[in-house]
């Protein structure tokens, strides 16, 4: 059980880092309601271009624009 916990204190924060570090370098993927056919003009999750932010890129840019509104 001690193995299992020390093992989830260590990959947890791993892998929250290398996702957050990959959003920051790549936020645009690929839209999920689009992939199978390629663009859809008529998706309203991604306007058409079929590509949308990445989970990690949203909750990025709203921490940022909490922090720059409650500052001020």
């Amino acid at each position: 059980m001690a193995t299992a916990i020390t093992l989830l204190v260590v990959c947890l924060p791993t892998v929250t880092i290398g996702y957050g570090l990959f959003c920051l370098v790549s936020p645009w993927g690929t839209c999920l309601h689009c992939r199978p056919g390629g663009r859809n003009r008529t998706c309203r999750a991604c306007n058409g271009t079929g590509m949308r932010p990445r989970l990690g890129w949203q909750l990025y840019v709203y921490a940022r624009r909490l922090y720059r509104d409650g500052s001020h």
